[in-house]
């Protein structure tokens, strides 16, 4: 009922809007600002808004073509919904700059948050290269290129719709197992185990996100930005496909984790005893990947739940509706559906990558 009520407000919203575009509305620009002062309404402003509750805001703009000029808003405050953005001095803002008919409109649309993003990503950085050394540089290239591979080309071939996603999932999952692994250890026959006990792990995920997706019927429309995707702008997307591909990343990175940790562990113990066996080499590897395997696979399990954590809220809070009908809804199936075949996908690679790295160095 929920989503259905989202929707029928949504279509409302942007037909609307197609009826503003259609008689030419202004278009709406954004830039940044700060809060130079909170006050109450002036006395033009208390005759314009009367009837609403709110108050004066002066921002001052730090970008765009007004950069430094200092603007008056109206700020609606009712002080009853958590959406609404109640600023103060100092805080940074984006402002939404509409110019219609000679004159000109500025209201607080959001907090500029981002600032503080790069912040946390020029601390994540430096602690990396600090406590790293050239090791934590290297992984720094490799975030980067695993985030230029999946919001540049992946992403674009997905809007593109012109290959399988399937199969594009399963390539971009390899180039990032093989680039990051080959660049953070080098070319070694440990390296080369780790990455084909990462793709296998990462096939096994895959195929029972397939048989998740089938057998349960999920749809992909999980959450409200899925269906907002699917009703307005990506209609001919399959967003089951969509689903599937997220499963797979989602589990990627922990299976990547695992099999480098892994075909390290064989690799010393054949350093230290060179006269080693096979099956010595593949119980070393499988005794480290049981240690490995509760906290790793709870480590995904935690992660899924915590990005779930309202909607188990909302389960929780639920007292007069069967228990039956929420354990079922898509978006619930779908959170349990990502946790199990992630988690599976991981225990698989750990047998996979001890077997796998025993091979290689058994003769060396």
């Amino acid at each position: 009922m929920k989503k259905l009520l989202l929707f029928l407000l949504l279509t409302l919203v942007l037909s609307t809007g197609i009826v503003q575009g259609a008689s030419e509305a202004a278009p709406i620009e954004y830039e940044k600002g700060v809060v130079v002062f909170v006050g109450p309404l002036d006395q033009s402003m208390q005759k314009q808004y009367q009837m609403v509750k709110g108050e004066l805001v002066s921002i001052q703009l730090t970008s765009g073509p007004e950069a430094g000029k200092v603007v008056d808003t109206f700020n609606f405050v009712s002080e009853r919904s958590v959406y609404e953005i109640k600023v103060k001095q100092g805080d940074k803002v984006i402002v939404a700059v509409t110019r219609d008919l000679g004159k000109t409109s500025y209201h607080v649309s959001d907090f500029d948050r981002f600032d503080y993003v790069y912040i946390l990503g020029g601390l994540f950085i430096l602690l990396l290269i600090v406590f790293g050394g050239f090791i934590g540089a290297k992984s720094v290239m490799v975030i980067g290129f695993s985030m230029f591979l999946i919001f540049k080309f992946f992403v674009g071939q997905v809007l593109a719709n012109q290959y399988s996603l399937t199969l594009l999932t399963l390539l971009v999952a390899a180039a990032i197992a093989v680039a990051t692994q080959v660049v953070v250890c080098g070319l070694s026959k440990k390296t080369l185990a780790a990455v084909l006990g990462t793709i296998g792990g990462v096939v096994v995920a895959g195929i029972l996100s397939v048989l998740s997706i089938k057998f349960m019927h999920l749809t992909g429309l999980d959450s409200e930005e899925a269906m907002l995707l699917k009703a307005f702008t990506l209609s001919h997307i399959n967003f089951q496909d969509v689903l599937f591909a997220g499963m797979v990343f989602g589990a990627l990175g922990a299976v990547m984790d695992v099999t480098i940790s892994i075909a390290s562990a064989v690799y010393e113990v054949k350093c230290v005893q060179p006269a080693i066996g096979f099956k010595e080499l593949v119980r070393a590897g499988m005794n480290v990947g049981r240690d490995i395997m509760g906290t790793m696979s709870n480590t995904l399990i935690l992660a899924y739940a915590g990005s779930s954590l309202p909607l188990m809220l909302l389960i929780a809070s639920q007292d007069n509706v069967s228990m039956l009908r929420i354990a079922n809804l898509n978006m619930i199936v779908t959170e349990f559906a990502r946790a199990f075949t992630g988690s599976i996908g991981l225990i698989c690679a750990i047998p996979l990558t001890a077997v796998i790295t025993a091979i290689l160095l058994k003769n060396d």
